[in-house]
């Protein structure tokens, strides 16, 4: 066999032909490198899509770690929109300057959260009912919108609030604004719903 590739690579140079590859060696090889593209390509934008929701998700980690360092200090979270330097947003900002926090006590420009290092924040008390009674804000609302177009959403309750609910849940959204503002309801009985997922 290899006797017979030598003997016609040599008749090959004998002749006075340039050598080189023919068109179908040609077409064969992009084919290949074009099969290889289509398989590598949406893999590679799956993992940076990941990444950058695991990016976001760890940024609300991070918040809400610097959050409730603020509550165990005053047993309570200070008032979102709150007057500097005592408010929410003043306070993370001081707290935990890799961050930019901004006021999600509301919806629309200047309250959505528009990149994985911006949190928008909302702060409450847990339940209603308790609101009028002058307790203490034992609620807390985060949003961070990923570089993939998602926004996440993590929500901390220190107090049994609502309907027994307390601890750390996670919602994410499509579609709507990311604002903390924007965050999914509970479900009529105060638990967490398909909308959020308990940490």
């Amino acid at each position: 066999m290899v006797r017979a590739i030598q003997r016609r690579l040599a008749a090959r140079q004998g002749d006075n032909r340039e050598g080189g590859f023919t068109l179908i060696e040609l077409m064969v090889v992009v084919m290949i490198i074009a099969i290889l593209v289509g398989i590598a390509i949406p893999a590679f934008l799956g993992a940076r899509k990941r990444a950058q929701d695991t990016a976001s998700k760890s940024n609300l980690r991070n918040a809400l770690s610097t959050a409730q360092t603020v509550f165990t200090d005053t047993q309570a979270f200070p008032a979102t929109p709150g007057t500097a330097p005592t408010g929410m947003i003043s306070v993370l900002t001081n707290e935990e300057p890799s961050l930019t926090f901004i006021d999600g006590s509301a919806t629309g420009s200047g309250h959505t959260s528009g990149a994985a290092k911006e949190i928008s924040v909302n702060s409450m008390v847990s339940a209603p009912s308790l609101a009028a009674s002058g307790t203490n804000l034992d609620e807390i609302i985060l949003a961070s919108k990923s570089g993939s177009g998602k926004c996440f959403f993590l929500r901390h309750i220190n107090a049994a609030g609502a309907a027994g609910l307390s601890g750390s849940y996670m919602a994410e959204t499509t579609t709507g604004g990311c604002s903390a503002k924007d965050a999914p309801a509970d479900d009529a009985a105060g638990a967490a719903t398909l909308n959020w997922k308990a940490l």
